[in-house]
């Protein structure tokens, strides 16, 4: 018996296909994040005035908090078509910053042709 070369090993077990549409989902899960802190200003600007009208603010705050909760835990259970892992957690912290997966850097823009 010989052994395999690593190119017969490739032919044998080559990548698997990458669907669009989960990398669409852990591209909107981004976005919809990213949109919860491009609002707080508005948010914060809301209490304020909800405030100096002498009115209740809960209601808006656990509003807002339960959507970037929701939003935020989207993100974090995203996993990675190609390795399996969170998508955009590699420690405890998540990588707003960045469009690659942080363990094998596949990239969720369709464009990109980059391989790793």
């Amino acid at each position: 018996m010989h052994p395999e070369s690593d190119h017969e090993k490739e032919k044998e077990n080559p990548e698997p296909e990458i669907n669009p549409l989960a990398l669409r989902k852990i591209r909107r899960a981004r976005t919809r994040l990213l949109v919860c802190f491009w609002t707080l200003p508005v948010y914060v600007i809301s209490i304020w005035m909800l405030l100096n009208n002498n009115r209740d603010i809960d209601t808006l705050m656990w509003i807002y908090m339960s959507l970037y909760a929701i939003f935020a835990l989207d993100m974090a259970y995203r996993k990675c078509p190609r390795c399996g892992n969170q998508f955009y957690v590699k420690s405890i912290l998540l990588n707003l910053i960045t469009s690659e997966c942080t363990h094998c850097s596949l990239s969720t823009r369709p464009d990109s042709t980059r391989e790793s």
